[in-house]
């Protein structure tokens, strides 16, 4: 059997096995880890613009990132482009596509103030909040979960009606999970028939090497994912570009709990959709102040079983 993966470039998965690895010593006991609260869990919310505003959705998380996504179809659309829309079979999706990359037929790389707007924010009171290269926002409660949001940026300032989207994620695994995490390696296993065929770990920095040694091209820098932001609205984002940094692009999606006691979540490319070719699964564990992810994928070719395994590492972002 050949080498196919990375054949396309990494969100679906067609197949999976689970397993929950065991936590280091600094859990609660429940293979949960007694991670800090992120300095702004307090202010986590994302708020749902009305109609005619000129974002989407405005969302702080509890790390200290921002995330706008403009409303206007010209600027974001959630829409593959029209010149790579055409869907891919089940038989070719790898692990190559996953949650941390779309697959090649849906793969839109979205750069900085092209309708996604993310970056680092400080609060400069209790309803203030100073966003690194956007502006100021001010949060206004009403009654009944009706806000103003008051967004002042170099083109002036506006005041905006919104909601706080519903945000019910809300447990030990969830707080665990809902912050910003550095990609530091990952790991590919693959088997055929049953055998063990490839293992190895790299660095992220490394991670053309192992794709190019086991019979991939390869990806550009720019598309490499080097960190992931979850949130307790279901929001996940991805941070592509590990050096390149005048390069960067990110992508957004959503995400639920599949099965949270045993840390299974299921992810969508296609925004609030679960039940459609961009969904997936992943497992996901903690050991000490780490977060691992995995998925996994086989398929029946040519009379012979192939399976592979592809398990990402994390840290938290400081």
């Amino acid at each position: 059997m050949k080498k196919r993966l990375l054949s396309i470039a990494l969100p679906v998965v067609a197949c999976f096995g689970f397993m929950l690895t065991s936590c280091g010593s600094d859990d609660d006991g429940n293979g949960i880890p007694a991670l800090p609260t992120p300095e702004y869990e307090s202010s986590s919310a994302k708020y749902e613009m009305s109609a005619g505003s000129p974002y989407r959705s405005i969302e702080f998380t509890s790390s200290g990132n921002y995330v706008i996504i403009a409303n206007s179809a010209s600027d974001y659309s959630y829409a593959p482009a029209a010149a790579v829309a055409e869907k891919q079979t089940a038989a070719s999706k790898t692990v190559a596509s996953g949650m941390f990359r779309k697959k090649e037929a849906d793969r839109v790389s979205r750069a900085y103030f092209n309708g996604i707007y993310y970056g680092t924010y400080t609060k400069t009171g209790d309803n203030q909040y100073n966003l690194q290269g956007f502006g100021t926002i001010t949060v206004n409660t009403g009654g009944d979960n009706a806000y103003s949001l008051t967004v002042t940026t170099s083109s002036g300032s506006q005041t905006l009606a919104a909601t706080k989207a519903v945000a019910d994620k809300d447990s030990d695994r969830t707080n665990a999970l809902c912050r910003t995490w550095n990609v530091d390696k990952l790991n590919l296993k693959v088997w055929i028939n049953g055998s063990k065929k490839y293992d190895r770990t790299v660095p992220a920095n490394k991670l053309n090497d192992l794709f190019e040694e086991w019979g991939d091209d390869g990806w550009e820098e720019a598309e490499i994912p080097r960190q992931v932001i979850f949130t307790k609205s279901g929001t996940y984002m991805v941070l592509y570009g590990l050096n390149d940094y005048s390069n960067n692009s990110l992508d957004i999606s959503s995400w639920r709990w599949e099965d949270e006691s045993k840390g299974i979540i299921r992810y969508s490319w296609d925004i609030g959709d679960f039940d459609d070719d961009d969904s997936g699964l992943i497992t996901t564990s903690f050991s000490g102040k780490n977060m691992t992810i995995w998925e996994e994928y086989s398929e029946e070719e040519d009379g012979d079983n192939y399976r592979e395994k592809i398990t990402w590492y994390f840290s938290e972002a400081k």
